[in-house]
């Protein structure tokens, strides 16, 4: 086996070249990866922030998009009731139309039953007197 020496000017080589490595690991690996991670953590911050006003963009708008269909709703309950009143109103005018032409339809055909009845009662006193004429006749024989 052999013995390890230790010596002074060892050591210091071994110093040194440890504080090479690590400044080394430092230059090169280390430095790297924080500016890495410095970037990666300013994109998640922006990321955060974007995300953060898209949230509230969108609560904006579904907030707008309720009181739009609230408009909306109140507009089609108006748009019903008017065109219920104006269905209403033509029904109406039909109603009345109707009813006009009904009542003029019923004094026509009144005022041509009055004219046959007329001509019937006369047909009917036309024919008794001449019956009342014969039966006269018969009784006188």
């Amino acid at each position: 086996m052999t013995e390890l020496i230790l010596t002074w000017q060892g050591l210091l080589f071994e110093a040194a070249s440890f504080l090479i490595f690590t400044y080394l690991l430092n230059l090169l690996l280390f430095k790297p990866m924080r500016v890495i991670l410095k970037k990666r953590e300013e994109v998640i911050g922006l990321n955060e922030d974007k995300r953060k006003d898209l949230e509230k963009l969108a609560g904006e708008l579904s907030e707008k998009a309720g009181n739009e269909r609230e408009n909306l709703r109140f507009e089609i309950n108006e748009i019903k009731e008017r065109f219920h009143k104006e269905a209403q109103a033509e029904a109406d005018n039909i109603l009345s139309d109707a009813k006009i032409k009904a009542v003029d339809n019923f004094n026509k055909v009144m005022e041509e039953f009055n004219g046959v009845k007329i001509s019937a009662a006369g047909s009917l006193k036309e024919t008794a007197q001449y019956l009342s004429v014969l039966i006269s006749k018969k009784i006188m024989e």
